[in-house]
């Protein structure tokens, strides 16, 4: 018998509020809005990592549950992720850099935040995007790791600043 496949609902803080057992031959996008409809989840920011970058989840979180989102745009979403790679990031003056050292390894983090609701971004009440740049050493091994990340959130620039943005994504 297969292990039980659990969607986790989660606070900032690390505390599990809710779990659902993800039906056999489904997967966790399906399972998403079952997961959060108890919730009053009005002025809260959800967020979620890129299988739950769908549009019908934006729409419901905004419009039914009156809810923020942000959410990590991957490869699962070609065309959305080319058109937020495009951006004139070099251009971009809200930033936010943070260094931190623990768990064995040296991490600065880089966030840049662009408002996107002029530009044509195919993707519900989208209204910033944002570019996170992780540089990663490892202190045992000298290893260095680079990666990039990118969110959308349907928060203007006055309530997610390149800071918070970056609280909420570590969060996640």
């Amino acid at each position: 018998m297969p292990a039980a496949h659990l969607l986790s609902a989660v606070t900032a803080a690390g505390r599990v509020v809710s779990q659902l057992r993800v039906p056999d031959k489904t997967n966790e996008i399906s399972a998403f809005t079952a997961l959060l409809a108890p919730f009053d989840l009005a002025g809260t920011v959800v967020t979620a990592d890129a299988l739950h970058t769908q549009r019908e989840h934006a729409k419901w979180l905004v419009e039914v549950k009156q809810a923020h989102y942000l959410l990590v745009v991957k490869g699962n979403q070609p065309k959305l992720h080319a058109a937020i790679k495009a951006l004139p990031w070099k251009d971009v003056t809200a930033r936010r850099s943070d260094r931190e050292r623990g768990h064995g390894r040296r991490e600065t983090r880089s966030v840049r935040t662009l408002t996107v609701t002029g530009l044509v971004l195919d993707f519900p009440h989208v209204v910033q995007a944002a570019k996170i740049l992780r540089h990663r050493t490892d202190l045992k091994t000298g290893k260095i790791t680079r990666q990039t990340v990118y969110v959308i959130t349907d928060m203007p620039a006055r309530e997610a600043s390149p800071q918070r943005i970056g609280r909420l994504t570590r969060s996640q």
